[in-house]
């Protein structure tokens, strides 16, 4: 069972979740949730993962149970360095980075600047600078109708907040109030929605930041998992991002939309899984270079898995 714990870092207190216990030469899993999400969005996965799997879920500031403040600096940059020094401050060794969404660009900025740290990152469906098609609704929400909307639908009827949920799911995703539960509570907590706001202000010069530190290919073997159903980040920009990572394997999730780790958990519980000991025994191997232009490794289970993108069958 997950227990709630807290950690100050850089005089911001940050709030976790933390499963198991970590063991020596074991890595444990670090969790950073999406945009608007929390830890408790990661919940069913943690609950499907092996009980032996140390697992540390992260609060990010102005999300969850973490401090809100309005001199926090939101930008990727910073979040990322705060997830690194809370990783520090906790002793976890060559930890693996699971993020979502937007945690999948703070995983990718922490990597890319602390090179060599980690044993592996896990990406699913990560926000990443190869793409554009969240641009007009960036500017809408930094508008002024768009910020009297961002403040105005934490507030909205239920039934109005679970479609908005559900287009963030594959067709079919039979969302109930419980799983809307973690994000209505979160945007409703103050501070939250202008931490939101904030973040959105300098996202273009963190998509150009985070495009610039991966300029140097990214070295750390990664794992992506990712819904072809996927609205928010389309699945067609993951070849120009595999670009970036020399060693990365793509698992296309048919059937799933942006929010995989809640859709299908335990499936993306035994990827994780099988990941974890590839990479533990790749560690003391020769690990083969990912060529963006040949057939990438992936697994197939029934008909939930196809293809990657660049796979040529």
């Amino acid at each position: 069972m997950a227990v709630r714990r807290q950690v100050e870092v850089d005089g911001i207190r940050l709030s976790f979740l933390e499963r198991g216990v970590k063991f020596r030469n074991q890595p444990s899993l670090v969790l950073i949730h999406g945009l608007m999400g929390c830890v408790e969005t990661f919940i069913p996965f943690i609950d499907a993962l092996p009980e032996d799997v140390h697992v540390i879920a992260i609060d990010l500031p102005g999300a969850g149970q973490s401090e809100r403040r309005d001199d926090i600096d939101a930008s990727l940059y910073r979040t990322a360095k705060l997830v690194g020094k809370t990783i520090d401050a906790l002793k976890l060794e060559k930890p693996i980075l699971v993020g979502h969404s937007h945690g999948g660009a703070v995983a990718l900025s922490l990597a890319a600047h602390k090179r060599d740290a980690f044993t592996s990152l896990v990406l699913l469906s990560p926000a990443h600078p190869y793409f554009t098609d969240s641009d007009p609704l960036i500017r809408f929400y930094l508008s002024l109708p768009g910020r009297i909307f961002a403040y105005a639908m934490p507030w909205f009827p239920q039934w109005l907040q679970l479609v908005g949920l559900r287009r963030m799911a594959g067709p079919g995703r039979e969302d109930t109030g419980e799983h809307l539960r973690p994000y209505r509570e979160n945007l409703r907590r103050r501070g939250t929605v202008l931490h939101l706001l904030n973040l959105l202000r300098t996202w273009n010069k963190d998509m150009s930041g985070l495009k610039h530190a991966l300029h140097r290919p990214l070295r750390t073997p990664t794992l992506i998992l990712w819904g072809d159903c996927d609205r928010a980040v389309p699945l067609q920009s993951a070849a120009q991002l595999r670009l970036h990572l020399r060693h990365s394997e793509l698992i296309t999730l048919a059937g799933v939309g942006h929010r995989p780790a809640e859709e299908v958990p335990q499936l993306i519980a035994d990827f994780v899984d099988a990941w974890i000991e590839k990479t533990r025994v790749a560690s003391s191997e020769t690990v083969v270079v990912h060529n963006p232009n040949s057939s990438a490794s992936h697994a197939r289970i029934a008909s939930l898995i196809t293809p990657s993108l660049d796979a040529g069958d």
